[in-house]
């Protein structure tokens, strides 16, 4: 895949992507105080994060979970909750490319579990 087919990260191509594998019903992650139901999705999400000179460096994640407003990544990084950055999520079906804000940033024994909520009116 070329980065001319990735697809902008909207609310109807999330939508699509998660009718199409037929994942509707109860919220697989067993968390009952969610707003918006989450399903297991694996795959690769790359983050670019700010760096100390002032740019960017890239920081590639796992995908653990999908929903219509956002992700849940294993990465090997801290972000502070509140930070914007571009990202790009890739799926079997699709790539796509935008924006989302660091919700929480969990310690794990290996890495960091991090929520993603996606921002879909940036840029």
């Amino acid at each position: 895949m070329t980065v001319s087919e990735f697809q902008p990260l909207t609310r109807a191509a999330i939508a699509k992507l998660i009718r199409g594998r037929s994942l509707h019903g109860a919220d697989k992650s067993g968390h009952r105080r969610r707003q918006v139901p989450r399903w297991p999705f694996s795959g690769q999400v790359e983050m670019w994060l700010p760096d100390d000179d002032g740019g960017e460096s890239l920081s590639l994640a796992s995908c653990e979970n999908l929903s219509a407003g956002g992700v849940g990544v294993r990465c090997d990084e801290p972000m502070e909750p509140g930070l914007e950055i571009p990202i790009a999520v890739h799926q079997p079906e699709a790539s796509f490319h935008g924006w989302a804000v660091v919700r929480h940033c969990t310690k794990l024994p290996e890495g960091f579990y991090t929520g993603l909520e996606f921002i879909f009116d940036k840029h």
